[in-house]
């Protein structure tokens, strides 16, 4: 009987010192650490348009990023102010992890103020 007692009693400690010093259980992280980022030395002509179209293209990469495709393109050529983008993320992130990082991505860009392009490199993705 006192063996049986000595026995429960090294598994419970063994399960303790297992809960206590592993490590957290994996979470999700959109891996937003800017490794590059670089912009162009030539200024947009009418800065309007540009956000204006900057915007737009920003919003229908967001949409077909949404759709759970980790590489997409968009572009808006109508007017004096062409804008393209590019957005990659890396293929085992979940879709809000891919969306967090290009959000963060594109408020980096931003960065860059009306410069007529820009690139930004992070860990889980690039625009």
């Amino acid at each position: 009987m006192a063996q049986w007692w000595s026995f429960r009693w090294q598994i419970v400690v063994v399960a303790i010192v297992l809960m206590v010093f592993l490590p957290n259980p994996g979470r999700s992280e959109p891996q937003t650490h800017l490794l590059l980022q670089t912009c162009s030395r030539v200024n947009a002509t009418n800065t309007k348009i540009f956000f204006s179209n900057l915007n737009e293209t920003f919003r229908d990469v967001r949409r077909k990023l949404s759709n759970s495709t980790y590489f997409t393109t968009s572009n808006l050529t109508t007017n004096s102010e062409p804008v393209y983008v590019m957005a990659q993320c890396r293929n085992y992130m979940s879709t809000s992890d891919c969306l967090g990082c290009f959000d963060y991505a594109a408020s980096s860009i931003r960065a860059c103020a009306t410069f007529n392009g820009a690139r930004s490199v992070l860990d889980g993705c690039f625009l």
